[in-house]
């Protein structure tokens, strides 16, 4: 008796359960018990709650950068989007910046880093998208696929345009953020102008290397294959 006792009391309390509320599902629909049950949730404003979860300022999207270590094309272009999108937005508050700002001097300097280091970013990843259709060399034997190669070196040199005016952009922002003789917290972008400045980063000359790479290969390319259908 004492087990079947035991068996129907574990089966009512599992009916029970079945048919017991959730209140933080239920509680909207009763009158006074929103005020019983109050979530922590609803403590703080929506709007607060917006504000952390979607970006909405410069900073913001320059936080979803990153790169894998195994990345891929669309990778690439995603962080492209996303810079790109942050030079369109607004700067945070200067109290919630990257790093500390104390005065208008240095937050006007902040910003122009920023500026500078989003556009080298952008361009960097337009290189790296470029890389991934230039060929380094061009041997003989490439002759039987050198009109697909030739057409990749044609996505790699629009790719490497692109970059150009980037790199043009960040050089200018660098410029300005020189002029204010003040040293920021943003270490390794201070270090990114001053290599800017001096010449010691030059993508103008990399880029343009690059290019002139491109037509040297074409020429090969169209050489290549000049030579080997006449056979």
């Amino acid at each position: 008796m004492n087990r079947k006792n035991i068996i129907t009391a574990l089966l009512l309390c599992l009916v029970v359960n079945l048919h017991a509320e959730d209140y933080q599902y239920q509680y909207f629909s009763k009158k006074g018990e929103k005020d019983k049950y109050v979530p922590f949730s609803d403590y703080i404003p929506q709007i607060r709650l917006h504000y952390q979860t979607v970006p909405h300022y410069l900073e913001d999207y320059y936080l979803l950068y990153g790169m894998k270590q195994y990345y891929n094309e669309n990778s690439l272009r995603k962080n492209i989007a996303r810079l790109k999108m942050a030079l369109r937005c607004k700067f945070r508050h200067p109290s919630v910046a990257l790093v500390k700002v104390e005065t208008e001097q240095e937050y006007l300097k902040y910003r122009n880093l920023m500026f500078m280091h989003i556009n080298m970013l952008i361009m960097r990843n337009y290189l790296t998208i470029a890389s991934r259709y230039d060929k380094r060399n061009v041997y003989f034997f490439n002759w039987d696929y050198a009109k697909e190669i030739s057409e990749s070196l044609d996505i790699a040199e629009r790719y490497y345009s692109e970059a150009v005016p980037y790199w043009a952009t960040a050089k200018e922002y660098a410029e300005k953020a020189s002029k204010i003789k003040i040293t920021t917290d943003l270490g390794f972008i201070e270090t990114e102008r001053k290599n800017i400045l001096t010449g010691d980063i030059d993508f103008g000359k990399i880029i343009t290397g690059y290019k002139s790479g491109l037509i040297t290969k074409k020429q090969k390319l169209a050489d290549l294959m000049s030579t080997y259908q006449k056979k």
